[in-house]
């Protein structure tokens, strides 16, 4: 379990326990603290997932445009060096981009 959800879930815990102890009377302003932190929490992470989207969509297009040069390029290496070069220009282009995606 990361830390973050570890102390959302400790707040979760302290915020029950504190109703169970209080009663009903803060039963509203529990609800409304809690909710506060929720929401910040789905925000927290709906921006760190857009930021790691628009990595993906770089690392991506970087690597296609990385790839078109190479292969373009490799054309003046002759039939087999153009081969080669643009085979291995491809695979590490395809290990970069599955050890992104894994990481994620």
């Amino acid at each position: 379990m990361s830390p973050e959800r570890r102390a959302l879930h400790q707040e979760l815990h302290a915020t029950v326990a504190a109703q169970r102890e209080l009663g009903g009377d803060y039963d509203a302003d529990l609800t409304t603290a809690l909710a506060e932190r929720l929401d910040r929490e789905l925000r927290h992470h709906r921006r760190t997932a857009v930021v790691a989207d628009a990595v993906t969509v770089a690392i991506a297009l970087g690597s296609i445009g990385l790839g078109v040069l190479v292969t373009a390029a490799a054309g003046r290496l002759g039939d087999l060096g153009g081969t080669l070069a643009t085979v291995v220009a491809w695979v590490v282009i395809a290990v970069v981009n599955v050890a992104h995606a894994r990481s994620r």
